[in-house]
């Protein structure tokens, strides 16, 4: 037999070799794997705490206690110890951390703000307000010292500023959130004169800039009118650049006033925008409308929205233009953290309720019924529904650029059933 012919046709003996070598191969492999596992499992999880302790003492054993690489250490130790609602020993993590960059960097180092940041945080877990404002306004202070007060750098340091108060404003008793909201407002000031005075309304990032300005005008505003002012907030805030002068009475037609500016301000940046398009300044210019009706301006509302309309006579398409954005009835809502496009959105879920309704020309809702919902409600939730959805108001449907009545759907929050 060739030999070629003797290799494809290996005799049966062979075969058997084979076979039993390649199941002992397999045998091993399994073995091997369980063995990892089985090493692994013996293995003690990984505690990031502990970890952090001992790399802190390695440091601190070979380097010093005031080494440039424990602050980093400090700072994920009280992180890790945070996520574990140990806010006790977050703090002194924090605080140690802090005190080794100013050693090392001086007292006025910028490197000592996310240290500061979450000093705060840890602090307002704690109950201490004061604590977590004093931490803030250093954060402040040591960028005032590096850039000055006024310059355009300041800016992503008092939005940091304004994202804290506001983020942790529904924590808060109402009259602990109106200390927030007052410290905020200083804070929008600020940055209003820095926008005003060192950034051109032809930079991208003004529109949207002046818009949240406004938009904290109404949260401002609203709070007064669901829970009225305190009539001595005991604060004395120099956050800002503020002195220690009294707070003045905040009125809703003071609010409404300073939103007004920051809004007009977006339509000027649109028009200075190269790329800005005639549907961006006919929605600005609608947004407009929607903060004159909601304070109750409607002949100004009218006037505005007319303009909106008027605006899209020279867009690419007026017509659909049109259709598209003012052809129904829409909730306005001055949300701090959505973008004009995304209050407009309705997200549907399992535990919301479909609604139908009459929209008036003023914006108001009428003739509210529940048209889907996924339980029955009861009377008084019934009742809850109607109220709420009265209190809210509308942009109109345009019709040639003025206000009509029409049906409207959309949906709404499950209200929760009391246990």
């Amino acid at each position: 037999m060739p030999a070629k012919q003797k290799l494809s046709n290996p005799p049966s003996v062979c075969r058997d070799s084979i076979f039993r070598i390649s199941v002992l191969l397999m045998a091993i492999a399994v073995n091997q794997l369980t063995y990892a596992q089985s090493i692994a499992e013996q293995e003690p999880v990984s505690d990031p705490v502990v970890d952090y302790m001992d790399a802190i003492d390695n440091v601190e054993a070979e380097l010093s206690a005031y080494s440039t690489e424990l602050s980093d250490l400090y700072l994920g130790l009280g992180k890790s110890l945070y996520s574990r609602e140990e806010y006790e020993n977050a703090r002194r993590a924090f605080q140690r951390g802090m005190q080794i960059e100013r050693v090392n960097y001086g007292l006025d180092s910028l490197t000592q703000a996310p240290y500061l940041i979450s000093i705060a945080d840890t602090e307002s877990y704690l109950g201490n307000w004061g604590e977590s404002q004093k931490a803030l306004e250093n954060l402040y202070t040591i960028n005032t010292k590096a850039y000055g007060a006024n310059d355009v750098r300041m800016l992503p340091v008092l939005d940091q500023l304004l994202d804290w108060y506001m983020g942790t404003y529904k924590e808060r008793t109402p009259k602990g959130g109106y200390s927030n909201l007052v410290i905020s407002e200083r804070i929008a000031e600020r940055m209003y004169d820095i926008l005003k005075t060192n950034m051109p309304l032809d930079d991208p990032d003004a529109p949207d800039r002046y818009r949240r300005l406004g938009y904290l005008q109404y949260f401002i505003a609203n709070h007064i009118k669901q829970h009225g002012e305190p009539s001595d907030s005991g604060l004395s805030i120099s956050m800002a650049g503020s002195s220690d002068r009294p707070i003045s009475a905040a009125t809703s037609h003071m609010h409404f006033r300073r939103g007004k500016l920051a809004l007009e301000k977006v339509i000027e940046a649109l028009v200075e925008q190269p790329d800005s398009t005639e549907i961006d300044q006919a929605m600005a210019i609608a947004e407009l409308g929607d903060w004159y009706l909601v304070f109750g301006q409607k002949f100004s509302a009218t006037q505005a929205y007319q303009l909106a309309f008027d605006v899209l006579e020279t867009a690419e398409n007026p017509e659909q233009a049109r259709t598209e954005l003012f052809s129904a009835p829409r909730l306005i809502e001055f949300s701090m953290d959505k973008s004009p496009e995304a209050v407009l959105r309705d997200k549907s879920s399992e535990s919301q309720l479909e609604l139908s309704m009459m929209i008036s020309t003023y914006g108001v809702a009428n003739q509210i019924e529940v048209t889907s919902s996924p339980q029955s409600l009861t009377e008084n939730q019934l009742n809850k529904l109607r109220r709420d959805m009265r209190s809210k108001r509308f942009r109109p449907r345009l019709v040639n650029g003025l206000a009509a009545e029409a049906p409207h759907s959309m949906l709404y929050d499950q209200p929760t059933p009391k246990g």
